[in-house]
């Protein structure tokens, strides 16, 4: 599951990271309170994450076990430097991700993405930024 999320991601491929949610994935993200429930809702954020608001993912490591963290790094729209990233899944019985947490550091690239995510979703993010 793990290898299969770290192709697709390199790939940039929406549609593939998708295919490895479960129906009830809960997607888990910094500037959010409330997490993202739902594969509709969860495959709508990370295609528009993968439209170019993150890209050139670079796959750097991938921890497997009941939890499982994949490390990443990769370029931020609208921030110059490469940011890294960590995944945190956890898989339900038919081996697809339930819950998916992820995390982007430094606070600079965080705050890029958060901008960038709220322009294409069109939702302002915590202090009224769209």
């Amino acid at each position: 599951m793990l290898d299969q999320l770290g192709r697709a991601l390199a790939a940039e491929d929406a549609t593939a990271v998708s295919a490895v949610l479960a129906e009830d994935v809960t997607l888990r993200v910094a500037v959010h309170d409330e997490p993202i429930e739902g594969i509709g809702a969860a495959s709508h954020v990370i295609g528009a994450v993968l439209d170019g608001a993150l890209h050139d993912i670079e796959v750097s490591a991938t921890i497997v076990g009941d939890t499982s963290v994949l490390m990443f790094s990769a370029q931020v729209a609208g921030h110059p430097g490469r940011a890294d990233g960590l995944l945190v899944a956890r898989q339900d019985r038919d081996e697809r991700i339930s819950d998916l947490t992820v995390f982007v550091r430094p606070l600079a690239a965080l705050q890029a993405l958060a901008d960038e995510m709220g322009r294409r979703l069109g939702v302002p993010r915590p202090g009224g930024v769209v």
